[in-house]
C-alpha cells in the first residue's frame, strides 16, 4: 500500500471530526482533527488498509485526547492523552485503535530524507537515533512540552498551507531537526526518570528481538540466535522463556510469518517472490510452513485480504 493511501486512509478509517492533511512533496505529510468542523472531503477516497502492513516513513502520533492502541513488531502499545507513539520506518503495523473520541497530530517523514538531507549535528543525532531504533517508541512529555509540541505543529501546517514549495522545503529541514532532537531528549528523560535497570533475562530479550527483525530472512534457528550472544542454546531459550513466556522459536516463526503477510497484503508480491525474499529453498515449503503457522495456504491469505 502507498504511503500516500496508508495516511488518507488512517485518516478516513479512524478519525473523527475535521480532518486535514497537509503534504510537502514525498517527503512529509502532516494530519490531525484538532479543529471543530465535518470530515474529510468526499473526494479523498481511500481504500481500506490491509493488515499487517509494513511502515515505509518514520510516523509520529500524538494523542491529545482519547486513546490508541496498536500492536507494532510483535508488541502490544497503548497511548493516553499526552503521550506520542513513534512508529519508524520498515516496521510492521498488525492493527491499529483509536475511541471516538481520539483527538491526535500524526505525522510522517521520508527516512531516505532524513539520511540525504539533515547533514548537520542536529540532524546527525537523529539519523543516528532511528539508525539505532529497532522497536517503536512510546514516550510523554510534560505537559508544557506537550502544548509547545502542538503548537509546533500548528505553525507548520499553517506555513505548509499558506507559502510556496520551495519555501516549504526549508521549512520542513529545520521543523526535522526540531523535531528529531525533540523526540531524542523526550526518550532519553524517560529513560533516566524510569531508574529500571533490565534484568540479564531482558537484555538478551531485548537483544534477540532486534536480531529477529534483521537476520529472519535467513536463519530461523534458536542456535544461531544463541550463538549471537555466546549462549549455548539451552540457557539462551530460557533467558527467553524469563523474559518473554514464550519459546524463542514461536517468537522467530510469528515474525516470518509476520512479514510474509505485509508483503502478501501489500499486493506487490506474488507468493514466489514472498518465497524468496524470505529465503524458503522453494514456494512448496514455503507453503507448509505458512498453512502450518496459520490454517491456510498463502494464497488463500491473498483471497481473505
Amino acid at each position: 500500500m502507498e504511503y500516500k493511501n496508508l495516511i488518507s486512509a488512517f485518516g478516513r478509517t479512524y478519525l473523527k471530526g475535521n480532518v486535514r492533511q497537509v503534504w510537502v512533496d514525498r517527503k512529509f505529510c502532516m494530519l490531525d482533527n484538532l479543529e471543530q468542523g465535518e470530515g474529510m472531503p468526499d473526494h479523498c477516497h481511500a481504500e481500506p488498509i490491509r493488515y499487517p502492513v509494513r511502515i515505509t516513513m518514520s510516523f509520529c502520533i500524538y494523542c491529545k485526547e482519547g486513546r490508541i492502541s496498536a500492536r507494532v513488531q510483535q508488541k502490544e502499545y497503548n497511548v493516553a492523552p499526552g503521550g506520542l507513539l513513534v512508529i519508524f520506518a520498515g516496521q510492521i503495523l498488525e492493527y491499529t485503535s483509536l475511541t471516538e473520541d481520539c483527538r491526535v497530530i500524526f505525522f510522517a517523514i521520508d527516512s531516505d530524507y532524513i539520511m540525504s538531507e539533515l547533514r548537520n549535528r542536529y540532524g546527525k543525532s537523529f539519523r543516528n537515533w532511528l539508525l539505532r531504533s529497532k522497536v517503536p517508541m512510546m514516550l510523554r512529555p510534560s505537559r508544557e512540552d506537550a502544548d509547545n509540541f502542538e503548537q509546533l505543529c500548528r505553525c507548520i501546517k499553517f506555513i505548509v498551507r499558506q507559502y510556496d514549495k520551495e519555501f516549504n522545503n526549508g521549512i520542513l529541514s529545520g521543523f526535522t531537526a526540531i523535531i528529531g532532537n525533540l523526540l531524542i531528549n523526550w526518550s532519553s528523560a524517560g529513560d533516566n526518570a524510569a531508574g529500571e535497570e533490565y534484568s540479564n533475562a531482558e537484555k538478551v530479550m531485548s537483544r534477540f528481538q532486534s536480531d529477529v527483525y534483521s537476520f529472519s530472512s535467513r536463519f530461523r534457528t534458536v542456535e544461531y540466535y544463541a550463538r549471537r550472544q555466546n549462549l549455548s542454546a539451552r540457557h539462551f531459550s530460557r533467558l527467553v522463556k524469563e523474559a518473554s513466556g514464550r519459546k524463542p522459536l514461536d517468537i522467530i516463526k510469528e515474525y516470518v510469518i509476520l512479514e510474509a503477510k505485509s508483503l502478501l497484503a501489500s499486493e506487490k508480491y506474488s507468493v514466489h517472490e514472498t518465497a524468496e525474499k524470505l529465503g524458503f529453498q522453494n514456494d512448496s515449503f514455503f507453503n507448509r510452513y505458512f498453512r502450518n503457522a496459520t490454517g491456510v495456504t498463502p494464497g488463500e491469505f491473498i483471497k481473505q485480504c
